[in-house]
């Protein structure tokens, strides 16, 4: 089958690509957690702390290791009534003591965290801090996992070549397209046990923040990075009989194989038969990254980028309105202005309401690159 003559033959999408990364994303993980005999006080804890940050007030609490966690007014309905957030992850409990044939904690963790930590290291912490409150883990069983591979792709993808050669299992079929370029690409609808991705990783950092992510790909721009990304449910997970950790990393690659060979691939249309059509040398590339998949388990990796980063696009907001407290009050030198902001900042607040603003927005950034509150160079507990 003969394509017409266009600008994609002219200047075909992905006809150079490199792999930058692939590896987990994102895990939940379903926990059967036995509590001890002060369940029942901790629950009238949680229920307490959970009310009272239901008033927009932060709680913020220490384990006996001391390491600090949030009490959010939301849980995980219809199961999960409590809510946890530690730096590395969020925790969702059951108000039961008891477990069936079902979780009673649940945990999502941080995106940050898998990158950067080894896997065992995380549960190790995880362990730790479910002791804090009673509870010992009997069993753990993978919920969700999302897996990803970025390349760098020039030209990049765009919808014309997607629908062009794509051959794929699920009709559905979703994008994302800001002033005519593809930013997203979706197969698959949101609530499905498979659902795959295809996006512009670049422009997602910028929104994000996650530069972060420029030290892992070794690469000091974000220019052309695009994902592939397949979000796999328990109940896909369920088919392949994944019930442990250890399951999952055995599994990893033959389901990362049936994703990019059966579920979704990207074909020359070169025969009327789809399954027939020569893969493209780029999604080969794809179908290799299964290789490759599996615990993050390696040397920790750098986490500094994104600071200054950040700093840089804040910095410009802060001046302006420094420069709005200046014409306010009738000030025109500069040194001045700052010495007036610093003057009215020192009175807006003391140092309690500092430290405890500071904690919650800790909170809300999440991991950032200290394992258990400790920095790298120091021993951790385990």
């Amino acid at each position: 089958m003969a394509l017409s003559v266009t600008r994609h033959a002219l200047n075909p999408p992905c006809e150079t690509f490199r792999l930058l990364l692939c590896g987990i994303d994102s895990l939940d993980l379903g926990l059967f957690v036995s509590w001890n005999a002060g369940w029942s006080e901790v629950c009238k804890d949680l229920e307490a702390k959970k009310q009272a940050s239901q008033e927009n007030t932060s709680i913020i609490e220490s384990t006996d290791l001391d390491r600090q966690f949030l009490h959010l007014p939301s849980g995980k309905p219809p199961n999960y009534r409590y809510h946890i957030q530690f730096l590395e992850y969020h925790l969702y409990l059951a108000k039961s003591d008891k477990y069936g044939n079902s979780p009673n904690v649940y945990v999502s963790i941080s995106s940050a965290a898998l990158w950067h930590e080894p896997f065992a290291s995380i549960i190790d912490l995880l362990t730790f801090d479910l002791e804090h409150f009673g509870g010992i883990i009997d069993r753990i069983q993978p919920s969700r996992c999302d897996l990803s591979a970025d390349f760098r792709i020039c030209p990049p993808p765009d919808f014309p070549f997607l629908e062009q050669h794509k051959v794929s299992r699920s009709r559905y079929i979703n994008t994302h397209i800001n002033s005519g370029i593809l930013e997203t690409f979706y197969s698959s609808s949101p609530g499905s046990p498979v659902r795959l991705r295809i996006y512009d990783k670049g422009k997602e950092i910028q929104k994000s923040n996650k530069y972060w992510f420029l030290d892992l790909w070794g690469i000091h721009d974000s220019e052309n990075i695009w994902r592939v990304e397949f979000q796999l449910r328990r109940s896909f997970l369920h088919q392949y009989r994944i019930k442990t950790l250890e399951d999952l990393w055995e599994t990893i690659g033959a389901i990362w194989e049936y994703l990019t060979t059966e579920w979704f691939s990207l074909r020359l249309p070169d025969n009327d038969k789809a399954e027939r059509r020569t893969i493209h040398p780029w999604w080969e590339a794809v179908r290799a990254c299964g290789e490759l998949l599996g615990v993050n388990n390696g040397d920790r990796r750098h986490y500094d980028s994104d600071k200054p980063q950040e700093i840089k696009k804040i910095l410009p907001h802060v001046y302006s309105r420094m420069i709005t407290i200046a014409a306010l009050s009738g000030i025109k030198d500069r040194k001045e202005s700052i010495r007036n902001l610093y003057d009215l900042l020192e009175r807006h607040g003391d140092d309690r309401t500092f430290k405890e603003k500071l904690q919650e927005k800790l909170f809300k950034l999440g991991y950032r690159g200290t394992l258990g509150g400790a920095d790298h160079d120091d021993d951790l507990p385990f």
